[in-house]
């Protein structure tokens, strides 16, 4: 049985935004299975290579929908996306070249991952669930409001 996706995700990286935590702990799962397939193969496994460059791009796109919906400034942040996503692709196209070193590839990959959770992500989490209290608090307090003037 295969073990929850959930659990490549340490305790550290969890940002309480149910979404992005199980898109992390995905690309995780993801680039451990890359790493075993290129370890028990001993070469580069192109096809999971693209499925995980796949999942991460969607994953980037999933960021940037919900700081749009919470009308949060992403730029910055979105440029450090595309900036990773295209050394990750140069570095997918550069596999194909002789001596190229897939567990540089790897070692990269899970570095910016982790790096990147812990310096930007945790970030977007912090503000995603300000701006979300924020709004329920609002609610709240409208209807705490509403009643008072009723009532």
């Amino acid at each position: 049985m295969r073990r929850s996706f959930l659990s490549y995700l340490p305790s550290t990286l969890v940002i309480d935004i149910p979404e992005i935590d199980a898109q992390h702990a995905h690309l995780f799962e993801q680039l451990d299975e890359f790493k075993t397939s290129c370890i028990d193969h001993n070469a580069y496994q192109a096809d999971e290579a693209e499925a995980l460059f796949a999942t991460l791009a969607a994953h980037c796109r999933t960021e940037e929908r919900l700081a749009g919906e919470a009308g949060l400034d992403f730029r910055r942040h979105g440029e450090k996306h595309r900036v990773m996503l295209r050394g990750i692709r140069k570095m997918l196209d550069d596999m194909e070249k002789p001596g190229a070193d897939v567990f540089s590839l790897i070692r990269y990959v899970d570095y910016w991952f982790e790096r990147h959770i812990q310096e930007e992500d945790r970030n977007l989490g912090i503000n995603l669930k300000q701006l979300a209290f924020a709004e329920v608090g609002e609610q709240f307090a409208d209807e705490f409001l509403g009643q008072r003037t009723s009532g």
